[in-house]
């Protein structure tokens, strides 16, 4: 599978921007891992698979740890339609950088909200057990670029753990409603904005 040129590009450009931020508030001091479940999108005359696994850190951007610059990863579980003559398989890839901002905090529960840019990769591979000459469907590969909006609940588990849930809706040529569970993994110990 092949990634396009211009996904070649906005990963370099995260990682240049993520760089930046290599002291004072801006450091990563989380990471996140878990499933995310999603509507499936049509495609190449089949749909995308559930769920996703996702990977997402955390970039504290000011002092009281409520604002945070979001990037996040997600490969899709393949969907695969198998007819007898065709097997069709599509994967779909997301990528996010969201801002994020506390809203409400008490005690060990956060409330956050969030926007943020999001881009969409999918790939399509149409194999023909039965070659008749007359497939209507090929190998296919787009890429989206839209936006996101969402919210999520923070749950304190121990002093390095977070639990969190975070429901978010996907604005683009494949807009979807996207539903997001994680463990979340803290490098050094909390800020003391969040013992509060």
């Amino acid at each position: 599978m092949r990634f396009s040129h211009s996904i070649r590009i906005l990963f370099l450009l995260l990682v240049l921007f993520l760089t930046t931020f290599t002291d004072g508030f801006g450091q990563i001091n989380r990471i996140g891992v878990g499933l995310t479940f999603s509507d499936p999108v049509d495609f190449n005359y089949g749909e995308t698979g559930n769920p996703g696994l996702v990977l997402k850190t955390w970039v504290t951007l000011n002092k009281a740890s409520t604002f945070h610059v979001v990037p996040s990863v997600t490969a899709y579980y393949r969907y695969q339609l198998e007819t007898g003559y065709s097997i069709l398989t599509n994967l779909m890839f997301q990528g996010d950088l969201d801002f994020q901002y506390t809203v409400f905090h008490e005690g060990t529960v956060k409330l956050v909200a969030f926007a943020g840019g999001n881009v969409t990769y999918l790939n399509s591979d149409f194999e023909p057990l039965i070659v008749t000459g007359n497939e209507t469907i090929t190998d296919t590969t787009d890429f989206a670029i839209g936006g996101n909006l969402g919210a999520a609940l923070e749950l304190k588990m121990g002093p390095k753990w977070d639990f969190n849930i975070s429901g978010k809706y996907v604005f683009s040529q494949y807009s979807q409603f996207i539903i997001s569970v994680q463990g979340v993994y803290y490098f050094k110990s909390r800020r003391r904005a969040y013992k509060r």
